[in-house]
């Protein structure tokens, strides 16, 4: 995927935000089991947190209100959307560092360590090479055992790329009414040519390359999945 055209989508936020507002790809119900597992693991035990794709924010913001979140780095190539970010994150009371960046280059070019990486519908974008990096520099960046929590579609185990992007679409037009003609079409349009979901064999694969101990599912909505890759035994 070429940075401009994921800017090109996402600089138009008011699209993004009406699915968020309609809930269409199931962003209530993953950032709660997101807000639970946090709370869980971490306790009232201070984290830091690296976002990359961050996005507005929205609803990890929501999601880690509460939790003792000592440093939030965000990463994301929308100037519009770090825009919305901010205030979204304004209620944790800790240091916020807002970047407009890549998320693969953000990790090659520092070698800070965090308690949390957190991904949410951004890896998709990366073919697999890349991907492969990704979760190798993620494994590397990540303090003892801390976790990349990753939020994203993918592929059914059979279901060919082609079939997938068909199916997603089909899905997108069919349930995503209330948007425009042309709201639908630049979607569409951006998922046929920038998105490369795996299968989840595929991610277990990069993981363990990448020298993560230990993966979990933790839910799925449609394509839409919650995973856990850990560098070593977490306390959930």
């Amino acid at each position: 995927m070429t940075k401009a055209s994921a800017r090109e989508l996402f600089d138009e936020w008011s699209s993004y935000d009406q699915v968020l507002d309609h809930n269409y790809m199931f962003h209530d119900e993953i950032f709660r089991d997101v807000r639970r597992l946090l709370a869980s693991h971490y306790g009232g035990h201070p984290f830091t947190v690296l976002d990359l794709g961050c996005g507005s924010a929205r609803h990890l913001g929501r999601a880690l209100r509460g939790c003792s979140v000592s440093r939030y780095v965000g990463y994301d190539l929308s100037g519009v959307a770090l825009a919305h970010a901010a205030p979204n994150l304004s209620s944790l009371g800790c240091p916020i560092e807002l970047h407009q960046g890549d998320l693969l280059e953000s990790l090659k070019t520092s070698g800070e360590r965090f308690d949390l990486i957190f991904s949410s519908f951004a890896l998709h974008h990366l073919v697999s090479a890349d991907k492969a990096v990704f979760f190798r520099l993620a494994c590397e960046r990540i303090n003892e055992n801390g976790m990349f929590r990753m939020v994203d579609v993918m592929r059914e185990e059979n279901e060919d790329p082609e079939v997938y992007l068909h199916r997603y679409c089909g899905w997108l037009r069919s349930e995503w009414r209330p948007l425009s003609p042309e709201a639908l079409d630049a979607f569409c349009d951006h998922i046929r040519n920038n998105d490369f979901a795996e299968t989840a064999a595929k991610f277990h694969a990069m993981a363990t390359n990448a020298g993560f101990s230990r993966w979990r599912e933790i839910n799925r909505f449609r394509w839409h999945h919650v995973w856990c890759f850990e560098k070593s035994q977490s306390r959930i």
